[in-house]
């Protein structure tokens, strides 16, 4: 967990072209396209299409779609936090 730590720090300070440079520079195609993906469904689910609208308009299992659904099922989480930002157009 200590690397996690200390990319969050690092990140932090990056401006988004560069995180974005750097996601693409450590990670595969793959993982770029289902953490894009993993990011979608939870978008989708919290402007409330049902878990079967989602896991059909991604072409993706309903258990990935029900994981997401239970992220935002909890009041505290940084991601239903994030999503409410973008929402209000932060």
């Amino acid at each position: 967990m200590q690397s996690i730590e200390e990319l969050s720090t690092l990140l932090s300070g990056m401006t988004k072209k560069d995180i974005n440079t750097f996601l693409h520079e450590i990670l595969t195609d793959s993982e770029v396209d289902d953490l894009s993906k993993r990011w979608r469904i939870l978008k989708l689910l919290s402007c409330d299409f049902t878990q079967r609208e989602v896991a059909k308009e991604l072409g993706v299992s309903l258990c990935k779609v029900t994981r997401g659904a239970k992220i935002l099922k909890n009041s505290n989480a940084v991601t239903k936090k994030m999503i409410k930002e973008i929402k209000n157009g932060n």
